[in-house]
């Protein structure tokens, strides 16, 4: 098949490993993928940021910051040129199906597909219309959500990646029916349960000390300053306490002076961005690895990290998180913002080590039985065009 996979994302966090590994999942099955978005880096700096930038600095024009309604409009304007860009891509390529990426106020893909009567399929990882408008007030809130309800009826599927998400759209009137629920993945021959932490360890130092761990772009809303604020509270209970933090963001800064603060940098271990090949090797290197915080609606790639490489995993009791992990069989939970509550699991797990044994045996048979992986997503999309 040909899948002309849309989208309008810049980002090499999350974002930019979904739309790799599932692009990657296409191919190794035997199709043509074609990408139509902006360019990974350089090119025009007019783009549309992600609800993730948008929070973190405002809506930006070439650098400087405009008016949230200027940043819509110039949303909308943009679906002018991007439905042109498809139509030609689609009577040039004539591709099987078109697969976007959801985007706000980004109709563009559905119009061309209707017009020349293609498949589309639309991924929503996010309820756009209420997410931005919960941090940035849009001044065109109600045009938002009932453009983002037509596309999501209208769309040949729409894949939800949680269930929680789902309920929320079928609150707001969209045809059950309509939806397909794909929580997130991991690619099997990278994350896997046999991969050796010992040379990780080693390089930072860690010996046979205790390691709690997190991975990922590091946001203000991940919570990991309360993983800070937890490691501070153990460190006299657990002697050989180490919290390992791989990854970069913004909230960085905030965090290496939070350790200062609370007198443990030197239980703190900051990688830094590393690159995706080194990944494996660090989560291996956790004796727990930490979830600390997610949206009510996301499927965080993390989690899924965690579970099929074998690591004992600690996640907030949010419905996204029990859809997928069992408490008690393949996770240790504690209520969404409760410092002490993520401590004691911490803690908890630290002195059982057959618990730990336990949970990282049930972990990978979990991914391994549910089909967690980008190859098994791939071929999901696949029936809901050519069931």
């Amino acid at each position: 098949m040909r899948i002309l996979y849309v989208h309008r994302t810049r980002g090499e966090d999350a974002q930019g490993i979904h739309i790799r590994m599932l692009c990657n999942a296409f191919r190794d099955l035997g199709h043509e993928v074609r990408l139509l978005g902006p360019p990974r880096s350089g090119g025009s700096s007019a783009r549309a940021p992600d609800s993730a930038e948008l929070r973190a600095t405002g809506p930006r024009l070439f650098g400087r910051r405009i008016p949230g309604w200027a940043y819509e409009l110039g949303v909308l304007a943009y679906n002018v040129p991007a439905f042109c860009a498809l139509v030609a891509a689609m009577i040039r390529w004539r591709p099987d199906f078109v697969y976007e990426r959801y985007a706000l106020f980004g109709i563009a893909g559905r119009v061309a597909s209707g017009l020349l009567r293609v498949p589309f399929v639309l991924e929503v990882n996010a309820p756009l219309s209420l997410e931005m408008n919960r941090e940035q007030r849009l001044a065109l809130r109600g045009l938002a959500q009932r453009l983002e309800d037509w596309l999501f009826r209208h769309a040949t599927r729409t894949i939800v990646v949680s269930g929680a998400m789902a309920r929320i759209l079928e609150a707001r009137g969209i045809p059950h029916e309509r939806l397909c629920v794909m929580p997130n993945g991991v690619d099997r021959d990278v994350f896997r349960p046999d991969v050796d932490g010992g040379p990780r360890r080693q390089e930072l130092g860690l010996g046979d000390r205790f390691v709690v761990g997190f991975v990922g772009w590091v946001r203000p809303w991940h919570g990991v300053d309360r993983l800070v604020d937890a490691t501070a509270a153990l460190a006299v209970r657990i002697p050989g306490l180490v919290l390992l933090i791989v990854g970069d963001g913004p909230a960085m800064p905030d965090l290496l002076a939070r350790a200062e603060a609370a007198g443990i940098a030197d239980r703190v271990r900051f990688t830094g961005a590393v690159p995706p090949a080194d990944v494996p090797g660090y989560v291996a290197a956790m004796d727990v690895a930490v979830q600390p915080d997610v949206t009510e609606y996301a499927s965080p790639i993390k989690l899924f990290e965690y579970l099929a490489m074998g690591r004992p995993v600690i996640a907030p009791r949010r419905d996204n998180i029990t859809e997928v992990v069992v408490e008690g069989e393949q996770a240790l939970l504690f209520e969404p913002g409760d410092t002490d509550g993520l401590a004691d699991c911490i803690e908890r797990a630290w002195r059982d080590a057959d618990l730990r044994r336990r949970l990282a045996r049930q972990a990978v048979a979990l991914v391994e039985a549910r089909g967690y992986y980008w190859d098994g997503n791939a071929r999901k999309v696949l029936r809901l065009v050519a069931p």
